[in-house]
């Protein structure tokens, strides 16, 4: 079975805006292995965000392939996209993307109840559990209008956490979380990456994050440098 969780060859984006063809992303070649721990940085309007929705299977690429756990997405349809993303890949949006009906708790089970793999009871337990982690045992029952944007960053990393995945793509996300928080997160991922081998790629202008990962890579003029 192959060691690499992530791999894109040749991946490139590129916008037409009108007469004008903005290239974001030009002939990325790039592998994440299993428990691997990758930082992105880069200035603002570099394309991260784009990278990640790319390699997410969330945007579609101009040219380039992307594979996760082997599978091509572009060979995938969007039902089966859906699938492999719910049991291989994590993703912690800039925003949040929280369902604003349900509560905390709601939404880290989510992504178990999904898979229908376990039974509800377990499913709350192992949510509860990784809301604890994050520091949220107080604020479980309530609503994402409830929390504040740290509080509702934390538990968007718990639901991204709580299946295990394979990948987690992270976009900055420990921007509104206070020091603290933020080691409790990196040691979180630490632990997920040498227990289960899960693997990340952050996207973080946090240069004490970045620092802590296994690889840095910069994303300039559409071409992502390693260093």
């Amino acid at each position: 079975m192959s060691n690499v969780v992530l791999s894109c060859n040749g991946l490139t984006k590129v916008y037409d805006e009108g007469p004008e063809h903005l290239t974001v992303l030009d002939s990325i070649d790039f592998q994440v292995s299993k428990g691997e721990r990758i930082a992105i940085v880069g200035s603002s309007g570099s394309g991260k965000t784009t990278l990640l929705n790319m390699l997410a299977g969330l945007d579609s690429a101009s040219s380039g392939s992307v594979s996760i756990c082997s599978q091509d997405m572009a060979a995938l349809n969007e039902n089966e996209r859906g699938q492999l993303r719910n049991r291989h890949l994590g993703f912690v949006y800039q925003f949040h993307h929280l369902l604003p009906e349900f509560t905390a708790l709601e939404n880290v089970c989510m992504p178990l109840l999904l898979r229908r793999e376990c039974a509800v009871s377990e499913a709350r337990s192992r949510a509860e559990d990784i809301l604890k982690t994050v520091g949220l045992e107080q604020r479980i029952h309530h609503k994402p209008s409830e929390l504040s944007g740290g509080e509702r960053q934390r538990v968007a990393i718990a639901r991204s956490l709580v299946g295990q995945p394979s990948l987690v793509l992270m976009d900055e996300p420990t921007g509104n979380l206070d020091l603290h928080t933020g080691e409790r997160i990196h040691q979180l991922m630490l632990e997920l990456a040498e227990q289960v081998d899960t693997s990340f790629v952050v996207v973080t202008h946090d240069p004490v994050l970045a620092a802590k990962m296994d690889r840095v890579f910069q994303l300039r003029e559409g071409q992502l440098v390693e260093g």
